[in-house]
C-alpha cells in the first residue's frame, strides 16, 4: 500500500533525529532543508517549476517514499551554494559500508562471476559483493560472499579502502578487498551466476580495456591492487 504524503514527511522528520549526520555535509555544499517551513516552499517553488513543464507537482513532495532494512528512498528539499533551490532524491543506505565486494586471487589468478544484474538486465563479469547484514562487519560479509558465490573459503584479506559506486544516487561506500582463496567453487546459480573464470592479471587489464568488465566495484578494486603492488 502507498503512503500517503502525510506519513511519508513524518517518516522523514522522525529519520532527522535518529540520522543526523545524514543531513549534514561540506559547508560549501548542497545544504538540505530541514526546518518544516523551508520544506513546504521548498516543494511549492518546485511543484510550480514542474507544472510549467507538464510534470506532476507532488514530484515535489519531500519524504520517506520506501524503506526497508536495507536502504531508504528519500527525496530531499536541497539549496545550492548560489540559492538555487530544487528536490534531490537519494538511496539512504542503512549500514556504513553498505557492502562489501572481494577480489579472489587464486594462484595468482584473479577469479571473476559472470552475474546477472537485474538493474542493468544484462551479464557482468564482475567480482564477488553483497551488503553488509545488520551488526555485520564487512570483513564477515566479504568471507561470506566469497563462500556463497564462489565456494571459496579465505585464507586472508587485505583492505583496499571504499568506493562510491553512484555517489549521485546511493549513500552509501562499499568496502573493497583484496582475498586470498584455497580453491573455486561452483556458481551460486541461484543468485544469477553462471560461470566463474580465472584469468592471469594480463588477460584480466585486456578484458577492461575491450570494455568486458563495467562493474565499478571491480574496476575500483583492481586499480586499489595495482596502485598497492598486490597484483
Amino acid at each position: 500500500m502507498r503512503s500517503s504524503r502525510a506519513q511519508r514527511l513524518a517518516s522523514y522528520q522522525a529519520l532527522l533525529e535518529v540520522r543526523v549526520s545524514a543531513f549534514e555535509g561540506a559547508a560549501d555544499g548542497l545544504r538540505i532543508a530541514t526546518d518544516p517551513g523551508e520544506i513546504a516552499d521548498i516543494e511549492d517553488e518546485v511543484a510550480a517549476r514542474y507544472a510549467s513543464q507538464g510534470w506532476l507537482p507532488e514530484w515535489a513532495e519531500v519524504g520517506v517514499a520506501y524503506q526497508d532494512p536495507f536502504l531508504r528512498l528519500l527525496r530531499d528539499a536541497v539549496v545550492f551554494p548560489d540559492g538555487r533551490r530544487a528536490v534531490h532524491h537519494r538511496v539512504l543506505s542503512n549500514n556504513h559500508p553498505s557492502g562489501a565486494a572481494v577480489l579472489p586471487v587464486h594462484r595468482n589468478r584473479v577469479v571473476l562471476i559472470h552475474h546477472f544484474r537485474h538493474p542493468s538486465r544484462c551479464w557482468h563479469w564482475e567480482i564477488p559483493r553483497g551488503a553488509i547484514e545488520p551488526g555485520q562487519t564487512a570483513e564477515v560479509a566479504a568471507k561470506a560472499e566469497l563462500e556463497e558465490e564462489i565456494g571459496s573459503r579465505c585464507e586472508s584479506l587485505v583492505p583496499l579502502g571504499l568506493v562510491h559506486g553512484a555517489s549521485s544516487l546511493v549513500s552509501g561506500a562499499v568496502a573493497l578487498f583484496l582475498g586470498s582463496v584455497e580453491e573455486i567453487g561452483a556458481p551460486q546459480l541461484s543468485e544469477g551466476i553462471a560461470a566463474v573464470r580465472a584469468v592471469e592479471v594480463a588477460e584480466l587489464e585486456s578484458m577492461i580495456d575491450r570494455g568486458e568488465i563495467t562493474d565499478a566495484f571491480t574496476l575500483g578494486a583492481v586499480l586499489r591492487a595495482r596502485l598497492k603492488g598486490l597484483l
